[in-house]
């Protein structure tokens, strides 16, 4: 697929088509720079005929800038100067949303800082995208209404340019990992488990269960050893079928580089899972069982061969 992408980008003639669509269009680069005034002048030469305070007064009903623009759209009749002046309106709304509406962010401001805590973790830069990203859940809260109050309906109006269903989850893993590194990310990665399972109630099970095992395995990586025990019977007791709940518990007490190389203990619990009758993916627990003995059985020889020595 990407040699296939290398060579309509090496194409001469699609390379100067998108060159003339960079330099003719319309970007938030070619807009910022422009003033408040200049912006309004040329949003009423085409034909959106609004002022400052008509922009402060509409965006009271929305919390989306291009929402706002749609109303533009549909109210009046746009004379476009240029193949892409269409393109400025929604850009335009943007970026007046900055200006005249400081106390309050849209939604695109919040898929702005989504995207930088994406580009930041593709420069493993780990704990400076979750501080992004913990602004973003902050933003994400003061957004949710009795009516959009669901995975689905926040979605459905965020429309950003990753889903919150998705952003959601990569979130908590990355708060895994930046606790590695800094222990203060655990308790983040609690506090966010705790409050996101306490907003949204239409999450299916599995969604529901890993950010609850999240949270158990987050107290015991900060030594709260029992109250992660806690958490998992908890979590077990829930939903006695779910294999991952057992799995993730058993692995850390032998699993891990710093477990406790408890043995016995993990296979009680993974034993526990096979115990039900009707558990889910029991393939996985006798997986997981299978490593743990092989494991064992050769941290009993390398033992042996030490004694000997």
């Amino acid at each position: 697929m990407s040699s296939k992408l290398d060579d309509l980008f090496n194409d001469p003639y699609l390379r100067r088509r998108l060159l003339k669509r960079l330099e003719e269009g319309w970007s938030f680069e070619k807009i910022e720079p422009m003033s408040t005034a200049e912006i309004f002048a040329h949003l009423n030469r085409l034909g959106i005929a609004v002022s400052p305070e008509d922009y402060r007064m509409a965006a009271q009903r929305y919390d989306s800038a291009e929402r706002l623009a749609d109303e533009w759209y549909a109210q009046y009749a746009l004379r476009p100067q240029g193949r892409y002046d269409k393109d400025f309106v929604w850009m335009a709304a943007i970026v007046l949303w900055k200006r005249l509406i400081p106390d309050r962010v849209c939604f695109e401001q919040i898929d702005e800082a989504m995207q930088k805590g994406y580009d930041l973790l593709e420069r493993h830069r780990t704990t400076a995208a979750c501080d992004i990203w913990w602004q973003v859940w902050e933003w994400l809260k003061e957004k949710v209404t009795p009516e959009r109050n669901t995975l689905e309906a926040l979605d459905e109006d965020f429309r950003g340019t990753q889903s919150v269903f998705n952003w959601s989850q990569d979130f908590e893993m990355e708060l895994g990992n930046a606790g590695i590194d800094d222990p203060e990310y655990y308790w983040r990665r609690i506090q966010y488990c705790q409050e996101f399972l306490e907003i949204f109630f239409d999450i299916d099970w599995q969604m529901r269960g890993n950010f609850l095992r999240a949270e158990a395995e987050s107290y015991w990586q900060l030594g709260e050893i029992e109250t992660a025990e806690t958490k998992f019977e908890a979590l077990i007791a829930a939903n006695p079928d779910w294999a991952w709940g057992y799995i993730d518990w058993s692995d850390l007490y032998w699993l891990f580089r710093d477990s406790p190389k408890n043995y016995d203990w993990a296979e009680q619990i993974l034993q526990r899972a096979l115990d039900r009758p009707g558990l889910e993916d029991r393939e996985d627990v006798l997986d997981r069982l299978k490593e743990l003995r092989a494991e064992r059985a050769q941290a009993r020889g390398q033992k042996k061969k030490q004694r000997k020595r």
